[in-house]
Parts: structure tokens; sequence; C-alpha cells
């Protein structure tokens, strides 16, 4: 996975200041700090408080993944 450098300070800045996503246009993108990233696309949640805070966020309004989806992607 290749990460999106972001250069424009302002964006920084926006992206740093804590909040849980950002909105481009319409849509909603979820911000999350990860240490690493493996080749095969996936994150693994390890830290308990991450993971509930991370269910949380996709409890709330997820109209592209069913419940289903996403906790079978919590779950690998």
């Amino acid at each position: 996975m290749e990460p999106i450098r972001i250069e424009h300070d302002d964006i920084k800045k926006a992206i740093q200041t804590g909040h849980s996503y950002i909105q481009v246009g319409k849509k909603k993108f979820l911000l999350m700090e990860v240490e690493d990233v493996g080749n095969d696309d996936c994150y693994e949640v390890t830290d308990p408080e991450e993971e509930k805070q991370l269910r949380a966020a996709l409890n709330q309004d997820n109209p592209i993944l069913s419940d289903e989806e996403i906790n079978r992607m919590l779950k690998s």
C-alpha cells in the first residue's frame, strides 16, 4: 500500500487537528494514525482502545459497507 504524501501546510494542519475524519466534496474519509502498514493492504488493530474507537466510528453512518463486511474485515 502506497501512502499519499501531503505537502500542503493547510491540509497537514487540518489532518493533525485530531478530528476522526475529513470530508472532500460529499465523501467522508476516516483518519487513523498507523505505525506500520504491510504489503497486503490490511491494517491489523492490536490496541484494545483503538479497536473500541474504530468500532464506534464504524458503527456511525457508513453506507458503503454492511455490518457483516465490516466485522469480517476486522476479524481477518
